[in-house]
């Protein structure tokens, strides 16, 4: 018997990954030295996240496409602006919004090239 983790699950649980990893308190991250590398994780993340996403709930279609990567644009900004609310010592940065909703960008570009060798999307 496999075990096989099915895309919802994996989406759901990835999400919560990255909700846990936003009220890290700022005193316990380490700062990384490497330029912007920061931004690359941010970018990374919200990549997988959207692949998972729209693996999980849009199939091969696109109107279902917008709505999670509308979502997860939304959740990017909301996430930063929750991190200078909270009283755990993070700060907002637009820039890190920016990088997450670029690799939400690409996380649909990828979806979409692999549509379409899987086969036309439906509208």
């Amino acid at each position: 018997m496999s075990f096989r983790i099915r895309p919802l699950t994996l989406a759901i649980l990835w999400t919560i990954f990255i909700m846990v990893l936003l009220t890290i308190p700022g005193k316990s991250i380490p700062s990384v030295s490497i330029f912007e590398f920061d931004k690359l994780i941010h970018a990374g993340l919200f990549f997988v996240l959207t692949v998972a996403w729209l693996r999980a709930v849009a199939g091969r279609y696109v109107y279902k496409a917008v709505q999670v990567v509308g979502a997860i644009l939304i959740f990017s900004f909301v996430s930063e602006w929750f991190q200078e609310v909270l009283p755990i010592g993070r700060t907002a940065d637009v820039f890190d919004a920016v990088a997450d909703s670029i690799g939400a960008l690409i996380g649909l570009a990828t979806w979409s090239i692999w549509g379409f060798f899987q086969g036309k999307p439906k509208e």
